[in-house]
């Protein structure tokens, strides 16, 4: 669940100077070694705290840690209300301006320790930030938001290392810098909505009336779902070729061949390139190159439609407005959270072209949207209902399993890294559990456009992380065994609403929570 939008991260990156990013990176990647990790591995939270505090907050973030001179950095540093201790703190003016909570690699599942934390937290009236971390993850939140951004310090490549120097670095944190990249991500993010909204809203108006044009004698408000249904394909695949999920600007080369074809006087209309696309998104196509490979996506979106397929659509609208929506990145400036915005004041609009068709007056306080109860709820709200229905219920079931709190330690392998009797025990009901979270089944019946069961899909594909982490350590391979994100969109998770045009925004959204780059 991250913080901050990554254009905007983007943009202050450049800021860095490159050459003290490059030395403190070759300093982290000495402090954790291969070598350096498989002893890391072995101790316990006491061992190696100070080490911790020492090898990443001094030697690359740039902090002092008591009892040198002018030290901003303390270990063991004690609430103002009571006698409990934070693992550690970071000091401004000798007040704690962030708390650290630290655990041993054997405590597998950080959410168990947030909790802590914020209690630390609450404890310090100047503190903004809590820092989290049982070795290898580390992970970072700001104020009581429950967003954060996570690094995995055994497998931290270069890129999420520039992040995590710009957000933790001494004068980052100083200087307030994480609280202004939140503050300008929820203004780019408002910002991109309006504008993106705009520029989808216009195109579908566009569309509407061609087809109208086109189809005289077809029922108008069909042909407005189906210009709804196309403009969700050119979405999906707009954004599945900005996150490297399909081959890169993959409509802007449809419309090159329609130019190349129109050129060399073998004319087809631009839609029937794009029909053929839409198939090969159905049933997939091997490319001439690995990059050129389009996966079969066939969650629903792109099936076969006869009405569709036999609609005509002038060249100049599909060409004019796609080339718009082209010059969005939809990998680092639009995310899931802002098309469910955009597809909420979407649904507004079918109440009023329902009106404009049957000669009648819309009221414009009560949309569809409204009286049949269609908001895209905000996430917070989300997180809190998941986490007290299906998160109550993995709690209740890990409880009865007996892995409610998973401490791994050498006990499981032997030395030639095979699995002891308890490490047989533990994978066994490891693999049980898994498969009741498989064939769980979440139903929300007035599911609007999604927002619930994107959450629910966020928390079930980080629940399976939780379990397949140990499972990695477990079978000593550092890849995960499972790959379960599509296997719980398919058969996980369902949703029904009054609302068919909701279903459909539903269903697209959870499909591209499913191919963004962080889940892919």
């Amino acid at each position: 669940m991250p913080i901050f939008q990554k254009s905007v991260i983007q943009k202050h990156l450049k800021n860095l100077d490159k050459e003290k990013v490059e030395q403190a990176f070759e300093t982290f990647r000495k402090n954790y070694s291969p070598s350096k990790i498989e002893q890391i591995k072995t101790l316990k939270e006491e061992e190696y705290q100070d080490g911790f505090l020492r090898e990443i907050f001094v030697d690359v973030l740039g902090y002092t840690l008591r009892p040198d001179e002018n030290y901003n950095l303390q270990r063991e540093f004690k609430n103002q209300t009571d006698g409990k201790k934070a693992d550690g703190a970071i000091l401004k003016d000798e007040n704690a301006i962030a708390v650290i909570e630290l655990k041993s690699t054997s405590t597998k599942d950080l959410t168990k320790i947030t909790q802590q934390a914020f209690n630390y937290k609450n404890n310090q009236p100047e503190c903004k930030y809590i820092i989290t971390s049982n070795f290898q993850k580390l992970r970072f939140y700001i104020d009581y938001s429950t967003e954060f951004e996570e690094f995995d310090l055994f497998f931290l490549d270069r890129e999420r290392f520039e992040l995590l120097y710009l957000i933790l670095h001494k004068e980052s944190i100083f200087s307030n810098l994480p609280i202004q990249l939140k503050k300008e991500t929820q203004f780019h993010e408002k910002e991109i909505s309006e504008e993106l909204y705009k520029d989808y809203s216009h195109f579908k108006d566009k569309l509407f009336h061609n087809l109208i044009a086109n189809h005289p004698d077809n029922d108008k408000l069909l042909l407005f779902k189906k210009s709804q249904k196309l403009l969700d394909r050119f979405l999906f695949i707009l954004f599945a070729e900005d996150s490297g999920l399909l081959p890169p600007n993959s409509i802007s080369r449809i419309i090159k061949r329609f130019d190349i074809l129109k050129e060399e006087d073998a004319y087809k209309p631009i839609y029937e390139i794009f029909k053929q696309y839409f198939g090969y998104m159905n049933i997939g196509r091997p490319g001439k190159k690995e990059s050129d490979n389009i996966p079969a996506y066939n969650g629903g979106l792109f099936y076969e439609d006869l009405l569709l397929n036999n609609l005509n659509i002038d060249d100049e609208i599909l060409i004019n407005d796609l080339k718009k929506l082209s010059t969005y990145d939809f990998n680092t400036e639009v995310d899931v959270n802002i098309l469910g915005h955009i597809f909420e004041h979407s649904l507004n609009e079918i109440e009023e072209v329902t009106a404009e068709i049957e000669g009648t007056v819309s009221d414009q306080k009560r949309t569809k949207r409204k009286k049949d109860g269609v908001f895209y709820t905000p996430k917070y709200i989300t997180t809190y209902i998941v986490a007290n229905t299906i998160g109550k219920l993995c709690i209740d079931k890990r409880k009865e399993l007996d892995i409610e709190e998973i401490e791994y330690d050498d006990s499981f392998l032997k030395k030639d890294k095979t699995l002891t009797v308890k490490g047989k025990k533990l994978f066994t009901t490891l693999t049980d559990y898994k498969n009741w979270l498989t064939n769980l089944k979440i139903i929300d019946p007035a599911c609007g456009s999604g927002a619930f069961l994107n959450q629910a899909l966020n928390f079930l594909i980080e629940e399976h992380e939780k379990i397949d982490d140990i499972i990695a350590d477990l079978t000593n391979s550092p890849l995960r065994l499972f790959d379960t994100d599509k296997n719980i969109l398919e058969n996980n998770l369902f949703g029904v609403d009054i609302n068919e045009e909701s279903v459909e925004i539903a269903q697209l959204l959870t499909q591209l929570v499913v191919v963004e780059p962080s889940h892919s």
